[in-house]
């Protein structure tokens, strides 16, 4: 069925990659390319993404080019694969650095085992809704909104002082409550990223810019001085 898709880079991230800063650090936070269907019952780690995924991969890295300045992926390795895709697109020389907070098991997971029960009693569905918009913490996962700040703040220091485009490679169900958390909006499913689409975080005076589909907004809650205040937490 994926196939049979004419897949494309998303257009709102090729709008917003255009309108993001170019004389500081901005992070990426990107799902993966198109994958082949997931088995059932089975979080599907070892399907890897399609012919088309490595093609419209490859073309999203041509567009970003010399600004890219760092890969980070999930050690999926569909994510793996996405990095690698952009990596080679954009020609540039820069390593590929996995990082679990982004997947296997991500920043919203503290117990793995724990954690997927969720998903197997209550659905992929009905987890991403208490992601989005509920405070209290599933068994075996973080509280949901000081995952999200973690994770930006923790995106934010990899890139550094480098200014250009710092790519994190990760999966729907990461980026969803992320952009959902630090926007301060409840998403539905259609506001799920697509293969390929991500959201954009910068440093700004006031706090974390974050620039999703059409949507831009400031988390006033995380801002740069904070970084030498906050704890290092457990994942």
């Amino acid at each position: 069925m994926n196939d049979e898709i004419e897949w494309v880079v998303p257009p709102s991230l090729v709008r917003n990659l255009e309108k993001v800063p170019t004389d500081r650090p901005v992070v990426l936070l990107l799902r993966h390319s198109v994958r082949g269907p997931l088995p059932l019952g089975d979080a599907g780690n070892h399907v890897p993404i399609t012919e088309a995924g490595w093609g419209i991969a490859r073309e999203l890295g041509r567009t970003l080019g010399g600004r890219l300045k760092s890969l980070h992926s999930s050690p999926v390795p569909r994510c793996l694969q996405t990095a690698q895709a952009l990596k080679e697109g954009a020609n540039v020389c820069t390593d590929i650095t996995e990082n679990r907070l982004l997947g296997d098991p991500g920043v919203y997971v503290l117990d793995g085992r724990a954690a997927w029960n969720n998903w197997e009693t209550l659905g992929h569905e009905e987890v991403m809704r208490h992601l989005v918009s509920e405070s209290d913490a599933l068994p075996g996962m973080a509280r949901p909104d000081e995952a999200a700040r973690f994770l930006a703040y923790r995106m934010l220091t990899l890139a550094g002082d480098t200014p250009g485009l710092h790519v994190f490679v990760t999966h729907d169900s990461l980026i969803t409550p992320t952009v959902a958390r630090l926007q301060g909006v409840h998403h539905c499913r259609s506001d799920w990223p697509w293969y390929l689409e991500g959201a954009l975080f910068w440093w700004g005076a006031e706090g974390v810019h974050i620039a999703y589909r059409e949507r831009e907004s400031i988390n006033k809650r995380c801002r740069l001085r904070d970084l030498n205040e906050r704890d290092e937490l457990s994942w």
